[in-house]
């Protein structure tokens, strides 16, 4: 009878360990990809492994972070580099608004990076952050942030996906996207990084 118990027991906790990662609010199931079975196109080998170091960054409201703290907040963070000037970047900024509040509590942050303004709470930076609703956290340029990143990825809006190690994870997307790219894109890499150290981190959608 032991035996038995200790039998059934086993399967189970085996069974909730393969639904982990939870369903998609899509219904989709989120599926994991182990490391060994990405694509060599989905990862550049010479940027798996590389982090950018630790450095501090500048919030629009002046308040300076850190990247490795900012990096622990969520398993998975969404990059996207843009400028008051780039009208292209309007419609994908939208986008991430309404990404940002469905992920919100669940593993997943958009952070954005504003290419050439320095000054915390630049007008020109606030008018388009207010008509995209673009409220997640936004980072000022700096000399730093251009060394460390903006000089690497000149073309804008560029959007990058990071772990919490600093990682890079798969491409690196230049110009505009639409929502349902993105989504797709987000739950493929959330997917990846997904090790459910939080009741929420591996949900989706």
């Amino acid at each position: 009878m032991k035996k038995k118990t200790i039998l059934l027991t086993a399967l189970l906790i085996s069974a909730l360990s393969l639904t982990a990662c939870g369903n998609s609010g899509k219904g989709k199931e989120a599926v994991r990809t182990k490391p060994s079975e990405l694509k060599t196109s989905e990862i550049s080998k010479s940027d798996a492994v590389s982090a950018f170091g630790n450095f501090k960054l500048t919030k629009f409201d002046g308040t300076q972070t850190e990247l490795t703290r900012l990096l622990q907040n969520a398993e998975l963070t969404v990059l996207n580099i843009w400028d008051p000037s780039c009208e292209s970047c309007v419609d994908e900024m939208k986008a991430f608004s309404t990404i940002s509040g469905q992920y919100s509590g669940k593993g997943v942050q958009i952070v954005g990076i504003v290419r050439g303004v320095t000054e915390k709470q630049d007008q020109d930076a606030l008018a388009v952050i207010t008509k995209t609703d673009a409220h997640y956290l936004q980072l000022l340029d700096t000399t730093e942030l251009d060394q460390k990143i903006l000089d690497q990825y000149t073309e804008t809006p560029t959007t990058l996906f990071l772990n919490r190690d600093g990682e890079l994870l798969g491409d690196v997307y230049t110009g505009a996207k639409d929502q349902a790219f993105w989504e797709q894109e987000i739950e493929k890499y959330h997917s990846q990084v997904c090790v459910n150290d939080h009741p929420a981190d591996c949900a989706t959608g």
